[in-house]
């Protein structure tokens, strides 16, 4: 094994003083001027501008190069000491006309948008191209060429050539700095402005590259000069007829040229692996390919051993194409195959070209031009989605057999051309079919808004909206009208969630960014529905006023929602215009959105309002009389996004807890598991990932995941919802107390040093391969990786493929260490990831599945360690779908090295020692490290972590750490610590205990006691757990009414026993101790009031909140109630939230239930139902007539929820009931 060559304290010492300290105020790597450094490929952009001598950075934010605004403004102060101007335009139009205007001067201006916001900006740009430049002009689109964050397919290509604009393409990470450089000057050379390509997998990737100092500009905002007006050729400068098809000549004849040649003189394209020919001796074949491609190219002839084998021609400059290097290719090959991703661009221009040279005798043969289709019958490269080096290594192998093997004549033989290794062949062969024939059915995890999200209140409240708008008895008795079919058009931003559950319902069409309100005015004139369009603050500013406009001008029927959250959430939060603040910093005008609409509506009757949607009942009434109105009606819905509020917020505490050392304030949601009925309500109208599912002694129950929630209280405000919720507020006056855990816990934790690992070596690439969901903090252990790796030596690649994964999405991370000289792309073969980190064990499965683009795992190379807590996926929540992550674990270890395999519950482990589940990520990264998994020494993987983890929080992520290399040397004793579930003996006597301090508690608890020890010797069943069971319904059952109610439910589930036998593993009687009791314990505000304030309650709450009364903590309630009062044939309910004082009260009053003798009458009589028609008749005659009726005890199962939720499914029971048992 080759080891590899480091010095680890140089590059240390070389480290920029900024990641040294692990300070963030400016990154110092962006004036770095020798040497290297790693960057992310938006960084590499920001740098290679820098080191181009730049003065105005502009563009639209939008994936895959929203980051580069990010970058921006964490460098705000070098831009701003040097002068250099950066600005988000309002579109990427007005951004390419930035670039018009700069070009007026002797700058330098380059432009960042995606590639349906070149869509945007082509008519800008193919105007402000023929104009020309000075200094140079450059527009950098990202095309997302998989579509995974993209509307539509993507291939910027073919529009940079229909405005004949100079096309770039870089390949390396060191190119996609360095040819911003080359751009410019190809721009200020030919006059033209260049276009200049890159990809998500470029964009959102990275690794190290080598440095040059920056150029800081002679013309900046801080240098300003005065345009001498009379040297301004107005005749090239303004674009009109007759002059366009001067230009256009111009263009064609001098200006591409002149670009053509300042590439050739960069060394742009280039001939690689060239070899010697002379006559008829040719190469079989050779490829041309260009950008991300070429890298693809490169790595999968390297994972087929033909690195440096076979001629490539690798163009660096598309457009205009150098037709003399393609013809001295020609000249050396006997095939051309193009490798391209999407459509066959290159493939047709060089089939024009060389067709065209040998018609004009240029090339005294005809060259096969393959690419899309190869010869013979074989499949070439696919023209839809992306490329990647598996896909070519797919195409390559038959290919290459085909091509290389037989041109030595011995075809099939082992003793084929010594170019084509086909044992290797056969290997790779039996790879490639391995990961696509495994079968692993798993559900999709979408997207949905963040915990707290504002959308999320105005999606939800128009959920509810729309089912009460179709019930005819709701309008008619509200808005004196017939039901209403609303429709509603979709837009581009946060609210393009509304595509996915549990929101479907919202979105019917989508046209493009700003157009939801042109969709409505296509179908207005034509339809009686009531129309809806979601519209961003952004892109209000983007495009939206005109929409707004068009619509109020043709009196259009069309309701706006301007979701107002602050800022351009969905590419990373940057600045808008009715912001503050622009992105350096610079104090700007705010411009009010509300304002701006009311001059579009001028002297006209539109309403036009502004509302917070958090105030659900309020912010509802308002949207059910607005929606019904005729004509225009413009809702601002006005609060801040969840992302940026809680970023304050923790500021904010961070900031209290320096200067008071805690928190003496606190403020959660919770959720009572006695009293939620699993009806799903708050989940299926909320998707919040807020929300979790938990099973518990009465079936499964919605919790909420203290590590996600933001406490913004939405899901409680569903109409709907059950009383289980409630707002839990903790003071305290001293900090808290260490928090108390079990002895494994500590030992997790201590001090003490841990030897570590051999170091783990590798020959020519080692990879690894990071899946977890968004927040878990997958984009930390990239960061970490990545810049240890870079510290011990390596040269490093990765790929953060995020998509959508700050809204609940999953995230996936490809990262490769290499020794010098070995050529990589930035994402895994199939099959070759050496080890795999599964933060989220779903998407740890999803990274082999064959549906996946990934693939990644190997039974034979894989090592995995996995976290095997479970997520749930959005339609897990709300019922949809569900998966067992027992099952994904077995799946794993099938496909990945069986004697390397680790996997644990790391969530759990976090939760017990940190808090929340937030450190599993620096566990997980521990845990392999320690297991000789990752090829690193402990000191740059210690000062990675020191360099990549804000300050606040390195202590405690340097303890998570080494709470993994713990668990990695033995993970048994945390094992075993798992909380279990008390027995049967422990669960009577802790109710008994209880029960003891009741007023005459001594005499109830004993009977009580006895009660049950009589059923458990007469049922008899040989369980521990239904008998604890039994303890505990019953319990529930003395508590609801008292000792006769539960002696009646007792006898009932004898009733049935007598009728079971062991046979049947008392199946039936297991069933009646579950559903009578569910039937019998109507959970009235009389019972709710007291699981509200019950004992066990309050001390489950103090532990989770680590409330010590004793340290001076206290614990109080708002309860969110709506109780309901059936009194003389009226139904009184009101939402009231109640103290626990109140709640002490409530539940006193069980004469409640006889005074109102139809309060939860429907329940009631629903019990007498069940008791007499399913529990008396329960007298099997043959095992048909026992299956039978014990689906009709079952039958209960689903009826959950409170009153309206609950009553039509107590009508399917029954109906269910009738056919299984019969009339």
């Amino acid at each position: 094994m080759k080891q590899p060559v480091i010095c680890i304290r140089v590059l240390i010492n070389q480290l920029p003083r900024q990641l040294r300290r692990g300070i963030y105020e400016m990154d110092e790597r962006f004036t770095q001027a020798s040497g290297t450094h790693v960057y992310t490929g938006c960084e590499l952009l920001v740098k290679g501008a820098l080191e181009s001598g730049v003065s105005l950075l502009t563009g639209y934010p939008g994936s895959p190069l929203a980051e580069v605004f990010d970058v921006i403004q964490r460098n705000a102060e070098l831009l701003k000491n040097n002068g250099i101007v950066a600005q988000i335009a309002n579109n990427e139009a007005l951004s390419i006309a930035r670039l018009n205007g700069s070009q007026m001067a002797d700058v330098r201006a380059i432009a960042f948008m995606k590639s349906v916001g070149l869509h945007v900006a082509s008519d800008a740009l193919a105007i402000s191209n023929l104009a020309g430049t000075t200094e140079g002009a450059v527009v950098v689109v990202g095309d997302d060429t998989w579509s995974h964050s993209t509307q539509v397919p993507a291939d910027s290509r073919f529009l940079a050539r229909h405005v004949y604009t100079p096309l770039i393409e870089p390949s390396t990470f060191q190119e996609l700095k360095d040819w911003v450089n080359c751009a410019f000057q190809i721009s200020a050379a030919a006059d033209l402005y260049v276009c200049y390509l890159t990809t998500e997998n470029q964009a959102s990737g990275g690794g190290n590259v080598e440095l040059q100092p920056n150029i800081y500009p002679d013309i900046t905002g801080l240098k300003r000069v005065n345009l001498d007006t009379e040297l301004i050729d107005a005749d090239k400068r303004v674009v009109l007829p007759p002059h366009t098809a001067q230009i256009e000549t111009e263009t064609l004849q001098e200006r591409l040229p002149t670009a053509l040649e300042m590439a050739r003189h960069l060394g742009l394209n280039t001939i690689q692996f060239a070899r010697e020919t002379s006559g008829k001796n040719r190469f079989p074949l050779g490829f041309v390919s260009a950008g991300l491609a070429h890298s693809c190219l490169l790595h999968a002839l390297g994972e087929l051993n033909l690195y440096g084998d076979i001629p490539v021609l690798k163009l660096g400059m598309t457009h205009p194409i150098d037709a003399d290097i393609v013809r001295e290719f020609a000249e050396q090959i006997d095939e051309i195959y193009v490798v391209e991703e999407k459509r066959p661009l290159l493939e047709n221009e060089i089939k024009a070209l060389l067709t065209q040279m040998y018609q004009d005798g240029g090339i005294k043969r005809y060259v096969n031009i393959w690419g899309k289709q190869f010869p013979d019958g074989l499949a070439g490269i696919p023209a839809a989605s992306g490329l990647d080096t598996s896909i070519l290594i797919q195409k390559l192998i038959p290919l290459l057999k085909h091509r290389l093997a037989t041109e030595s004549g011995t075809g099939d033989s082992e003793e084929a051309d010594p170019l084509v290794d086909l044992r290797h062949f056969s290997r790779e062969e039996t790879l490639q079919k391995a990961v696509a024939e495994q079968q692993i059915a798993i559900p999709q995890r979408t997207p949905t808004f963040c915990p707290g999200c504002p959308h999320r209140d105005s999606s939800s409240v128009f959920l509810e909206i729309t089912r009460q708008f179709m019930d005819a008895d709701y309008m008619k008795k509200h808005h004196a009208s017939g039901p209403v079919d609303i429709v509603f058009h979709g837009d581009i931003g946060c609210y393009s969630m509304l595509k996915y559950e549990p929101f479907p319902r919202l979105m019917h069409n989508l046209s493009a960014m700003a157009l939801g309100g042109g969709s409505g005015a296509g179908i207005d004139p034509f339809i009686e529905n009531k129309q809806i369009v979601f519209m961003g603050d952004s892109t209000f500013f983007h495009g939206g006023m005109a929409a707004i406009s068009d619509s109020i001008k043709n009196n259009q029927d069309i309701a706006y929602i301007i979701l107002d959250n602050q800022t351009t959430a969905m590419t990373g939060h940057q600045p808008t215009p009715a912001g503050e603040l622009d992105i350096l910093g610079n104090p700007t005008f705010a411009q009010d959105i509300e304002l701006v609409a009311q001059g579009l509506a001028g002297s006209s009757e539109i309403d036009i309002v502004r509302t917070n949607p958090e105030d659900r009942v309020n912010y509802k009434k308002y949207l059910e009389k607005t929606i019904l109105k005729p004509g225009v009606k413009i809702v601002i819905a006005d609060k801040e996004c969840a992302i940026t509020y809680q970023r304050r917020l923790r500021r904010e505490q961070r900031q209290t807890i320096a200067t008071d050392g805690f928190l003496k304030h606190e403020k959660h949601i919770n959720i009572t598991p006695e009293v939620c009925e699993f009806c799903r309500e708050c989940t299926t109208a909320t998707g919040c990932p807020g929300l979790k599912i938990v099973d518990t002694d009465y079936g499964e129950k919605v919790a909420i995941d203290q590590s996600n929630c933001v406490s913004d209280g939405a899901c409680a405000r569903i109409k709907y919802a059950c009383p289980a919720f409630e707002e839990v507020i903790v003071t305290r006056k001293r900090p808290p107390q260490e928090q108390t855990v079990a002895s494994v816990y500590k030992d997790l934790l201590s001090d003490a040093p841990l030897p570590p690992p051999p170091p783990l070596t590798f020959e020519r690439s080692w990879n690894t391969y990071a899946a977890g969901v968004g927040g878990m903090g997958i984009g930390t252990i990239s960061k970490v990786l990545v810049v240890a790796g870079y510290l011990q030596g390596y040269d490093v690649t990765f790929c953060d493929r995020k998509g959508l994964a700050i809204r609940n999405g999953g995230v996936y991370t490809h990262i490769a260490y290499m020794q010098p000289g070995v050529h990589t792309s930035p994402m895994i073969p199939y099959g070759k990831a050496d080890l795999l980190l599964g933060l989220d064990i779903l998407e740890a499965v999803r990274g082999i599945t064959p549906r996946s683009l990934f693939r990644v795992a190997s039974p034979a190379r894989t090592a995995a360690v996995v976290n095997t807590a479970k997520t749930e996926t959005i339609t897990t929540l709300i019922g949809k779908d569900d998966f067992d992550p027992d099952t994904l674990e077995e799946t794993l270890q099938t496909h990945t090295k069986s004697d390397a395999y680790f996997g644990i519950d790391l969530f759990t482990v976090s939760e017990q020692l940190f808090g929340n589940k937030l450190y599993a990520n620096m566990m997980l990264l521990g845990t392999a490290f320690q297991r000789r998994l990752i090829p690193l020494e402990l000191e740059p993987l210690q000062l990675a972590l020191k360099q990549m983890v804000p300050h606040a929080d390195l202590e405690t992520n340097m303890k998570a750490f080494n709470v993994g290399r713990r668990l990695a040397l033995d993970s048994q004793p945390f094992a075993d610590a798992v909380p279990r579930q008390s027995s049967y003996a422990e669960m009577l006597s802790a109710k008994r205990q209880i029960l003891e301090r009741k007023r005459g508690g001594k005499r109830l608890a004993q009977e009580y006691t006895t009660l049950v020890e009589s059923a458990v010797e007469t049922l008899n069943i040989g369980s521990d757990n239904t008998h604890r069971l039994l303890a505990l319904y019953v319990y529930d059952l003395v508590q609801f009414e008292n000792l006769n109610y539960a002696r009646g439910y007792v006898e009932k589930v004898k009733q049935v026993h007598a009728h079971d036998s062991e046979s049947h593993d008392y199946r039936a009687t297991k069933a009646a101790i579950r559903y009578l009791h569910k039937v019998m314990l109507i959970k009235d505000e009389v019972y709710v009031a007291h699981l509200l304030t019950s004992e066990e309650k309050l001390k489950r709450d103090k532990e989770l909140y680590k409330v010590d009364t004793k340290n001076g903590d206290r614990i109080k309630y708002v309860h969110l109630n709506r109780p309901h009062f059936t009194v003389m044939g009226l139904d009184l309910e009101a939402d009231i939230d109640t103290r626990n004082w109140q709640l002490n009260l409530m539940k006193r009053m069980k004469f409640l239930r006889r005074w109102l003798s139809k309060w939860h009458a429907k329940e009631k009589e629903f019990r007498e139902w069940y008791i007499t028609r399913v529990i008396n008749t329960f007298a099997p005659t043959d095992a048909e007539a026992y299956e039978r009726h014990l689906r009709a005890l079952e039958c209960v199962e689903e009826v959950r929820g409170y009153r309206e939720i609950r009553y039509p499914k107590m009508e399917v029971a029954k109906q269910t009931v009738e056919e299984l048992l019969g009339r």
